[in-house]
């Protein structure tokens, strides 16, 4: 069995539109607070455009996605 933590953010981009961020195996002991903070100084960055549309330019919502992952089933490779 594998965890697998991920930590997806909602931004709002230039054209009102929602645009998703996520990052997997984030700090989680960092507050709530710290990650808006971080969150925040991305939408300054002004790094990433489409179409000259900045991408993500307000934080909206932060959020952690876990999934646990559990092999059924796996074929081992042939070794010759």
């Amino acid at each position: 069995m594998k965890r697998v933590v991920k930590l997806v953010s909602i931004f709002r981009n230039g054209a009102g539109k929602n645009q998703t961020w996520s990052m997997t195996n984030p700090d989680t002991t960092k507050t709530p607070t710290q990650i808006k903070v971080l969150l925040e100084q991305l939408t300054k960055l002004n790094l990433f455009q489409k179409d000259g549309i900045r991408q993500y330019e307000t934080v909206v919502s932060a959020k952690y996605v876990e999934t646990i992952e559990t092999t059924i089933f796996e074929e081992v490779p042939v070794t010759r």
